[in-house]
């Protein structure tokens, strides 16, 4: 199964500029981040209105609407960052970001996972399937 996720973030600076972050996630990996500079303000998300979620006409829906106003907003701004993220570097960021949520999520659901059997995103991913497996036995 193929999952893509596609998460757009913007912040005001304190000179009234702002930093517009794109980043891509496949199959809950991150891929790759940009970010742009620009002096526009993008629409905020509270301009979206019940008459523009209940249309029925895709070109005139809040998300298209939005979108081709980052898209001429990021456009007319200025590329500062661009980064697509190795191996490497996903397991490096490991023990700050996944075990996070894998320790959120041990708690949610009263499992308790055996931290010593994995260092990384693939070795995880490998005890998780044995893991699973386990339980269907």
């Amino acid at each position: 199964m193929d999952e893509s996720i596609i998460i757009i973030d913007w912040k005001e600076q304190g000179d009234g500029s702002y930093d517009i972050e794109v980043m891509g996630y496949r199959n809950f990996k991150q891929y790759f981040s940009e970010v742009f500079y620009s002096i526009e303000k993008p629409l905020s998300v509270l301009s979206v209105s019940d008459s523009s979620i209940s249309g029925e006409v895709a070109c005139n829906s809040a998300t298209s609407t939005l979108l081709k106003h980052l898209t001429n907003i990021i456009g007319n701004g200025v590329k500062t960052k661009g980064h697509i993220f190795t191996e490497k570097e996903l397991n490096l960021k490991f023990p700050f970001v996944d075990l996070i949520a894998i320790e959120r999520f041990e708690e949610i659901t009263s499992i308790k996972f055996d931290h010593s059997k994995f260092n990384n995103r693939r070795e995880f991913q490998e005890y998780f399937a044995k893991w699973l497996d386990s339980q269907r036995q």
